[in-house]
């Protein structure tokens, strides 16, 4: 079975990561997994104030930027790293970012 029905993104997602025990203000961390994951080829990245969506073709995509995020954090010397990650893969049409959040708002 392919992986999306044409052409266009098919699959966004929703990642939060962190590590726990490096103590309140975690912002270098965060930073660090959002450059990490800008280097996967093939998604979009949106960072919101509470997690980072992201907008590829294909699964593998995602979680090679959840991979590459987590390396991040294991470098820096994080001891033990929560991920959080939502996501919604369309077999049947591409979908945006845009889209979804245009139909919150009713603009489409």
């Amino acid at each position: 079975m392919a992986e999306s029905g044409g052409p266009g993104p098919h699959v966004l997602a929703d990642i939060s990561i962190y590590p726990i025990g490096e103590g309140t203000s975690l912002g270098e961390y965060v930073r660090a997994a959002f450059r990490a994951m800008q280097g996967v080829r093939g998604i979009r990245l949106v960072p919101t104030a509470m997690s980072t969506v992201i907008e590829a073709d294909n699964l593998g995509s995602i979680l090679e930027a959840v991979r590459t995020a987590h390396a991040s954090l294991v470098d820096m010397g994080a001891k033990r790293i929560a991920i959080h990650l939502r996501v919604d893969h369309r077999l049947d049409k591409p979908e945006t970012i845009e889209y979804k959040v245009g139909r919150i708002k009713g603009e489409f």
